[in-house]
This record gives structure tokens, C-alpha cells and sequence, in this order.
């Protein structure tokens, strides 16, 4: 029978934890910096909470990354995510103790807006997510408020990006 971690291990695990979700804070608040110095409108999302979804129980789930911001930035998503097409996107993604931190920048060339949205999920709950994406060809990220109301959904035709130790093919560059 394994021994419980002890406090000392438990309050590191959580430290580097914690230090990896402030650099993403930090690392989301330095690309918006750098996409305004650029002449782009830049709109930061927080989230309270992102966890992975796999099979569809509802019309609007599609495998992927569910975001739930908290109620005074919601109308803030909606505004940018209502006006604009992001047909293209980046990830910066990181990894510490089974957690993966993310930052998705959702990107308008048209109207020169990006929205990034951070978040972190636990990489172990991710099984159906990754599965379903890789059966679909798609994975989604999902913006929902905290009493579920969907505020918008976008595809994403690359998984890699989203998803630690996922082989690069021929087709995803």
C-alpha cells in the first residue's frame, strides 16, 4: 500500500502549481501588451474554472476545452466574439505536475482583434476529450458562464496544439 504524499511534498506540488498558473496570467497579460503595441484591439478572458469534454450531451458539445468565465467578463467575450470571424489561432500551452496550463488567442486579421483565453485542465480527465477530437478531426474551445449559458464556441482542425505528447502528422504543421 503507497504512503500519503506528505505536507511538505503537497505544499510543493501546489507551489509549482501556483507559480505555473501565474506565469500564464502573467505570459497572457505580456502577448495582449504585445498585439496592442502591434495596432491590435486585444481582449484577455480569465476563467474560474476549464476542464476537457469528450463525447456530446448537449447539441452545442463538441470535444474539447470548456472555459467558464466568471459573469462581469461575459459580455466582454461576447462583444469581440460576436463581431469577429478567428479563422486562425495560436496556443501557448505549458505543463507542471499533470496539469496543463493554456492560452488560446483566437485571431481576427480582418478586424485586427485577438481574444485570448487562459485556462488550466487536468491532463488525467482528458482521455474522452482526446479520443472524440481525434474522431472528429476537431477540437473545440467552448465559453460558457458560470450557469452554463454558452457564450461561443469555435473549431480548431488542429489537436496538437491543445493536447501534450500528441504526434504531429503530415497534415498539421
Amino acid at each position: 500500500m503507497s504512503q500519503p504524499p506528505d505536507d511538505a511534498r503537497i505544499r510543493e506540488r501546489s507551489g509549482a502549481v501556483n507559480e505555473a498558473w501565474e506565469r500564464t496570467i502573467e505570459e497572457t497579460e505580456l502577448i495582449a501588451d504585445e498585439r496592442r503595441e502591434q495596432g491590435w484591439e486585444a481582449v484577455t478572458i480569465p476563467t474560474v474554472h476549464t476542464s476537457p469534454t469528450g463525447e456530446p450531451r448537449e447539441a452545442e458539445d463538441q470535444p474539447g476545452l470548456v472555459h467558464v468565465v466568471p459573469d462581469n467578463h461575459a459580455e466582454a467575450f461576447t462583444d469581440v466574439f460576436e463581431a469577429g470571424e478567428f479563422p486562425e489561432f495560436e496556443v501557448y500551452r505549458n505543463e507542471v505536475e499533470g496539469n496543463v496550463f493554456v492560452v488560446t488567442e483566437l485571431v481576427d486579421p480582418e478586424t485586427k482583434t485577438v481574444v485570448l483565453i487562459r485556462g488550466r485542465y487536468d491532463f488525467s480527465l482528458a482521455e474522452g476529450m482526446i479520443s472524440a477530437a481525434m474522431e472528429t478531426e476537431a477540437i473545440y474551445t467552448h465559453v460558457k458562464t458560470i450557469d452554463g449559458t454558452l457564450l461561443g464556441s469555435i473549431r480548431h482542425e488542429l489537436l496538437t496544439p491543445f493536447v501534450p505528447g500528441l504526434e504531429h502528422d503530415g497534415d498539421e504543421s
